[in-house]
């Protein structure tokens, strides 16, 4: 037989084989990684509280606590503003503060140093329930403070405390929680704390 006729036959079988050995056409695409999706950040989500407080109007500490109401616990002296905090968003409250001084010229030996400071800061919370739970966590640590003193005529968590010189008064009304500090030279604690509660019950 011709040599020729025989290897015909091998050929066309060695053709087959290597058709059967290629891929599908999917196998292939397949095979290829396919490109990652992009990662989208997830918007961050609103601070309720943060969102809230900024619709609550905030009290401006001199406007609340006038020199008027000031001459109702001090009828002898006047008393002018040192220095004002306009109501400024901190934290979760909106700050305010006013400093009032009073006999400034009329100790010989210190000229520009006042014989009366009334410091009022008031912290103007979302709610008034949210003003008295930080006023009850405050007043938490501050029953081992010297001279502390429960005020339970401005609240159920008012009190005070007194070091030398300054009586100091904690106290919510309505959505903002007040402190006031009283200072006077020749006063005893106990007369600047009834002041500094005398202050409060103006407002």
């Amino acid at each position: 037989m011709d040599r020729t006729m025989l290897l015909i036959p091998a050929i066309a079988l060695l053709s087959l084989c290597s058709c059967d050995s290629a891929p599908p056409a999917g196998d292939a695409q397949s095979s290829v990684p396919s490109a990652a999706a992009p990662v989208v950040a997830a918007a961050p989500s609103p601070d309720a509280e943060l969102e809230q407080l900024k619709t609550v109007t905030p009290v401006d500490a001199c406007a609340w606590l006038t020199p008027e109401k000031l001459k109702q616990v001090y009828p002898d002296l006047v008393f002018d503003v040192h220095q004002k905090l306009e109501p400024l968003m901190s934290g979760y409250v909106w700050d305010s503060r006013c400093i009032y001084w009073a006999g400034v010229g009329s100790i010989e030996y210190a000229k520009d140093v006042p014989t009366h400071t009334v410091e009022f800061f008031v912290a103007t919370s979302v709610s008034e329930a949210k003003a008295l739970a930080n006023l009850a966590s405050r007043r938490e640590s501050a029953t081992s403070s010297t001279g502390y003193q429960p005020q339970p005529a401005l609240g159920a968590d008012a009190y005070a405390t007194t070091t030398t010189g300054v009586a100091m008064l904690y106290f919510v009304k309505g959505q903002s929680e007040v402190h006031v500090n009283v200072s006077e030279l020749e006063a005893s604690n106990e007369e600047k704390v009834r002041k500094a509660v005398a202050i409060a019950q103006s407002l």
